[in-house]
């Protein structure tokens, strides 16, 4: 072969290989409520998983990452702006961005995590295109554990924002268990961070025994202004969320939401691979921890027993 008809031929060769198409990246919305610890906890571990499968943001995966930073009325939008862009796949991250998804999306899979599961929120249709993980929310071990803490537990007050549905869920759920118990629920109405101090003062004045902030992505934003009050009148704070005792809570049981999240992004894998039939689509969080914060027990007065510190997943000191 001459140099001209090997120059010609490379020229042919490249001239191909540039017309192919490229290899299309699987393109993932993400949207997540508000900008949180514990939400992005969750949100490390979905992409962990999808990470420790192989699909890697910027290789062989696009992720469109949206946060409605706590305004409600956003999230429609976004996946609307998702759904145009034409997605191979959503997830989302908290209970109110898992309902709207699932009221909505309809043409692809939408994978939900850090949320109560369809049916406890009363959805009364779970679309076919709906996975996730949910939390069962195990409200009797929780009380267990502050009637465990505060024997002499009579009453207890509840901020909540009754815009959110996982709120209003868990109020609903925690106050029928008090009420088996004998106890008496005092709630105040949030409708933004701005309202926590209002209402935590209201709740102090009610004579409780302690608070507890459940499920509330409102209140959780707070939670600092909360647990300031709660030191202040030495009312003992606790969550069911336990990464709130970061923030100033005395005692967290629930969720480990760094395997939540990893476990809604196990099953995100699945999808991608075509595995969507495997399994059930709607599963249970498998991994729960108690977190103690030591210096907040202190400050708000509250003596936890020994048998419970041993328990502890992790105490902050």
């Amino acid at each position: 072969m001459n140099r001209l008809n090997f120059f010609f031929g490379v020229a042919a060769i490249v001239s191909l290989a540039a017309c192919q198409p490229a290899e299309k990246k699987i393109t993932i919305g993400y949207v997540q409520i508000t900008q949180d610890p514990v939400l992005d906890a969750a949100k490390a571990g979905v992409f962990r998983a999808l990470a420790d499968s192989g699909f890697i943001d910027g290789q062989n995966i696009k992720v469109l990452d949206n946060n409605a930073q706590g305004d409600l009325s956003m999230i429609n939008m976004i996946l609307q702006s998702l759904l145009t862009q034409n997605v191979d796949l959503i997830i989302t991250n908290s209970t109110p961005c898992m309902m709207a998804a699932a009221q909505t999306v309809r043409t692809i899979p939408v994978v939900f995590t850090v949320a109560f599961g369809p049916e406890q929120v009363g959805l009364k249709t779970i679309p076919e295109n709906l996975y996730g993980v949910y939390d069962p929310l195990k409200v009797g071990e929780f009380v267990d554990l502050m009637m465990e803490c505060i024997p002499d537990l009579k009453r207890i007050g509840i901020p909540y924002n009754n815009a959110e549905p996982n709120a209003e869920y868990s109020v609903k759920v925690l106050s029928k268990e008090f009420s088996m118990r004998g106890l008496t629920l005092v709630t105040a109405s949030v409708t933004s961070t701005n309202d926590i101090l209002q209402a935590g003062q209201y709740l102090a004045g009610q004579q409780i025994d302690a608070l507890v902030a459940s499920a509330d992505n409102t209140v959780y934003l707070g939670l600092p202004v909360l647990a300031k009050l709660a030191s202040g009148q030495k009312i003992p704070l606790f969550v069911t969320d336990p990464l709130q005792a970061e923030k100033g809570a005395a005692i967290g049981l629930g969720a480990n939401y760094d395997q939540w999240g990893y476990q809604a992004g196990l099953i995100a894998v699945e999808i991608l691979k075509g595995r969507t039939s495997s399994g059930n689509r709607i599963e249970p969080i498998l991994n729960y921890n108690l977190i103690i914060n030591r210096k907040a027990c202190a400050e708000q007065g509250l003596l936890v027993p020994e048998k419970v510190i041993g328990r502890a997943t992790r105490i902050i000191n």
